[in-house]
């Protein structure tokens, strides 16, 4: 009867959505730094999105929150900016509650692309789109790095996830910012607030 009790057990807790999905290179490591590269396990599908690999890339010494690399996106005047995709290990689910925190920082001197910028993240179901936004943070003045934790709720099903650059909030103009990420959680079910 134990035997019975822990099989059935097993299987419906294996059947069940874990409470975590991980994110796959959370600290956007990398072998060597570099200037337009993207970090293993991480993708663009826009045109033009070339991330940096920091520290190192355009001589730009930004020491990583966790472990040796981070990530730089950019936005430009002509209104596009950088982004970074991946796949999820299991779909986000709609009417779910999520949180997701990461860390975030600003370079002073970026090439030119010194202005402030924040962080918008995406969801969607198919590969390269930008289908709902799920989150966006302020303002990222701060040269130091910052935690920024995040709760959202899809609508529907997502499978994958895109990181940002984007103007400040209410900007009339584009312009040439910045913005530095490292450190990401798992994405994890929470209780609705």
């Amino acid at each position: 009867m134990k035997y019975l009790a822990f099989l059935l057990f097993a299987i419906v807790c294996w059947g069940q959505p874990s409470q975590k999905i991980p994110i796959r290179n959370p600290s956007f490591e990398d072998d060597k730094p570099g200037r337009s590269k993207l970090p293993k396990g991480w993708h663009s599908d826009t045109p033009d999105s070339t991330p940096d690999i920091l520290p190192g890339a355009w001589d730009i010494q930004f020491a990583a929150q966790d472990g040796k690399t981070c990530v730089g996106l950019v936005t430009r005047r002509d209104g596009t900016s950088e982004d970074i995709s991946q796949g999820l290990s299991e779909a986000l689910q709609g009417g779910v509650c999520y949180t997701f925190s990461i860390y975030l920082a600003h370079v002073p001197k970026y090439v030119g692309y010194n202005h402030p910028v924040r962080l918008r993240i995406w969801g969607s179901s198919t590969r390269g789109k930008k289908e709902m936004l799920l989150a966006s943070s302020p303002l990222i003045d701060h040269n130091d790095w910052r935690r920024y934790p995040f709760q959202f709720v899809p609508t529907r099903e997502m499978r994958f996830i895109t990181l940002e650059a984007w103007y400040g909030p209410g900007t009339m103009f584009k312009y040439r910012g910045n913005i530095v990420l490292d450190n990401c959680s798992a994405i994890e079910k929470c209780d609705r607030a």
